[in-house]
């Protein structure tokens, strides 16, 4: 086994000890999609290190990677892709996500990737060629539009952080189709969700504590968020701990968070939360434990179940 091999298996056989790749479709897309190919100028300890590496700055601050690996592997088993499916993924970056994702769902499937920038679409186009992914389209188009021309999606995937769902995203989305992305709640705390198409609405099918680098274009979150509720942040921080990085939680502050949720709520983790996506002109009205949270096109609501 060459050295690059051995520091590729290497990082999936650790995501895979860690309870993170747990499905056999997820680890085989790892362990033939290398990462070195989208990442060419990077020395390859650092590629196959288990770290998000910021490939482009704007105005001195990071709006594009490769994602961490253990937070992909998270996403993958959440958006729970199967052979055929169409998938968008809005964030392409180095088109590394596009490739495992083009693994999984094979021949019969389709993945377009779009992104906002197009030197980051010319990159990732060019990565996934060399890669032997030439069937992955990426598109130059703003995220929050979607991409209604191949349109439905068995499953979306964002891989930048949204404030909002938009209403492209439900409207391209199958019925019976998943929707993945870290959605930021209020005040930078974010939850990466999965979401499928109820009848009318969204609701959570699993919840992670990682997020991502904002959304830009058109659909970035506003300088001001209209109809803030006043107790909204206080009531959060009394559901979550703040998570503002790009990367898993570090061991121990996930020991903490356990702790700090055991004896605020008896409870350890996110599991047992539901998060509902209505329209913002729904009828429904929350009921007492429950917190509602006023968006732009929607309303989010939290409870536990």
């Amino acid at each position: 086994m060459s050295n690059i091999s051995a520091l590729h298996q290497a990082l999936v056989e650790r995501l895979k000890q860690e309870g993170l790749i747990r499905t056999p479709r997820v680890e085989a897309a790892f362990r033939a999609v290398p990462r070195h190919l989208f990442l060419p100028d990077v020395p390859l300890e650092k590629v196959y290190k288990d770290d998000a590496i910021v490939t482009k700055y704007l105005d001195g601050k990071p709006v594009s990677s490769s994602s961490q690996p253990a937070v992909m592997a998270i996403m993958l088993e959440q958006l729970d892709l199967q052979p055929g499916d169409r998938v968008l993924e809005i964030g392409a970056g180095t088109g590394y996500n596009a490739a495992l994702m083009a693994h999984i769902v094979g021949e019969s499937g389709q993945v377009i990737a779009i992104d906002i920038d197009e030197d980051i679409v010319q990159d990732a186009q060019m990565h996934l060629e060399k890669a032997g992914f030439e069937q992955v389209k990426v598109i130059c188009a703003d995220g929050g539009f979607g991409y209604p021309s191949a349109a439905p999606y068995d499953r979306i995937i964002l891989t930048v952080a949204a404030w909002d769902i938009a209403i492209a995203w439900q409207e391209q989305l199958k019925p019976q189709g998943r929707l993945v992305l870290p959605l930021t709640l209020k005040d930078d705390i974010q939850i990466t969700i999965a979401f499928e198409l109820a009848d009318g609405y969204l609701v959570s099918v699993s919840t992670s504590n990682c997020g991502f680098m904002k959304l830009r274009g058109a659909f970035a979150e506003p300088q001001e968020v209209q109809k803030a509720q006043k107790n909204i942040s206080f009531r959060l921080k009394k559901l979550l701990i703040q998570v503002g990085t790009m990367l898993l939680l570090p061991l121990p502050l996930q020991l903490r968070l356990k702790l700090y949720n055991l004896t605020r709520f008896g409870r350890s983790s996110l599991q047992g939360m539901r998060i509902r996506v209505y329209p913002q002109n729904t009828q429904y009205r929350p009921a007492a434990n429950e917190l509602a949270i006023a968006k732009r096109w929607t309303q989010v609501i939290l409870d536990w179940q």
